[in-house]
């Protein structure tokens, strides 16, 4: 809609330019103006003379011309407003959620279909979930045996248990490790 209202306003100014310049100077001289002036002001056609018709084509064209810019204007303002709105309301769309889904070969894409986090990086993820979850409980079963054997006096032995369960829980993560890199060599 923009376009076309530049477009008629270009070819306002146009015309406008050419009616203008078509009319005669006013500065004919005094001949002119006494011979001129006094047939065209006592005459019959003062109306229908060339300058008469291109004087009120100027003003009509004038007062178009105006009026377009006027229009323009606000059409400009109002759609500058509404691209700004919906880009905001776009960006605060976008930054409240993503929308993810995991496609046929198990990676996430957002709803655009661009991958977001491909299989393999998800089960070396959640391995490593697994295993610090592993790790913790280990590592609070350590504690609770430890806590047990400083009531019973054996902290030497508490310790020893937390770095087995320490142990044990590196080897696991470890081991989930290459499972996972494994599987996503595989597949």
């Amino acid at each position: 809609m923009i376009t076309a209202l530049v477009i008629v306003h270009v070819i306002i100014a146009l015309v406008l330019t050419v009616i203008v310049l078509m009319q005669h100077g006013r500065q004919q001289g005094l001949s002119g103006a006494i011979a001129g002036g006094a047939e065209t002001f006592f005459g019959k056609n003062k109306g229908r003379t060339i300058d008469a018709m291109l004087r009120k084509f100027t003003a009509v064209f004038a007062i178009l011309f105006i009026l377009s810019s006027i229009v323009l204007t606000y059409v400009s303002i109002r759609q500058a407003n509404l691209d700004d709105a919906a880009a905001e309301e776009s960006n605060t769309d976008a930054s409240q959620t993503m929308n993810v889904t995991v496609d046929e070969n198990g990676n996430l894409v957002d709803e655009s279909g661009n991958i977001v986090m491909s299989a393999e990086d998800m089960a070396a993820q959640q391995a490593e979930a697994e295993t610090e979850d592993a790790a913790a409980g280990e590592a609070e079963g350590a504690a609770d045996e430890a806590a047990g054997a400083a009531d019973a006096g054996a902290v030497d032995e508490a310790a020893g248990a937390v770095d087995e369960a320490a142990g044990a829980a590196a080897d696991q993560a470890a081991d989930a490790a290459q499972q996972a890199a494994d599987a996503g060599a595989a597949e």
